[in-house]
């Protein structure tokens, strides 16, 4: 695949960029803002990464990359950076298919459900839109979305506070869909995807990520697939 990057670098860092990328079976140019072509584009300086925000062209922004090297970096760490940014890029690329949600949702237990409640609610605010002896529900219309994945740092990760992560889509068929493009991509499937009674009726699949997190993707039913429960309310799997 051939990529443009754009951005005030030396020749040194330019050449040292291709190269990077030719290692991994990539190929980048680099362009001008005046000269891009309807390709992947990565920014690599702070003044282009303005630019091309004001004219609303999409980018990947690599432009801490160059900008806060350290005293090493000129020996031989700025590869090793560079090397990791290409790896997550080239696994990204490589999704056959991504199907698109619309409510991402996460679920953390707590100690005491009262004080966790009130602290939520100031945080988000906004109160609760609903709740049990169990649970506190808060949801929010237009929060912006910011949700960033962080290198373990030699920490042990477990899964006993953050339960879940969620994505609501809008409909079983996008459940589905969502189950089709797991197993396209390889992805684990932990639960098949079932339609659900108990507590808040539910399509929906369960997944976890390469960490072991688990992820809830899960639409809710209709008022036609609701009048369709099943007395023993048991779980109906559709695949």
């Amino acid at each position: 695949m051939k990529l443009q990057g754009v951005g005030k670098l030396s020749s040194e860092h330019q050449e040292l960029v291709r190269n990077s990328f030719i290692k991994h079976g990539l190929e980048l140019e680099f362009k001008t803002i005046d000269t891009l072509e309807q390709k992947k584009l990565i920014s690599f300086d702070k003044k282009t990464t303005k630019e091309l925000k004001a004219k609303n062209i999409d980018f990947y922004n690599w432009d801490l990359l160059f900008s806060v090297l350290g005293p090493n970096d000129t020996q031989g760490e700025i590869e090793k950076k560079l090397d990791e940014r290409i790896r997550v890029l080239k696994s990204v690329l490589s999704l056959k298919s991504k199907p698109q949600g619309q409510e991402f949702h996460g679920s953390i237990r707590v100690y005491d459900i009262t004080q966790s409640a009130k602290f939520y609610a100031w945080l988000f605010g906004v109160e609760p839109k609903e709740w049990t002896h169990r649970y506190v529900t808060f949801v929010r219309e237009h929060p912006k979305f910011n949700f960033v994945l962080l290198v373990a740092d030699a920490k042990e990760l477990h899964h006993d506070t953050l339960y879940h992560l969620g994505m609501g889509v809008s409909s079983k068929q996008k459940v589905l869909e969502f189950y089709h493009s797991a197993l396209e991509n390889d992805f684990q499937i932990e639960k098949p995807p079932r339609t659900t009674w108990r507590g808040t009726p539910l399509h929906e699949l369960w997944l976890k990520d390469p960490d072991g997190t688990l992820i809830e993707i899960y639409a809710r039913l209709t008022e036609d697939e609701l009048a369709a429960m099943p007395e023993d309310k048991e779980p109906i799997f559709l695949v």
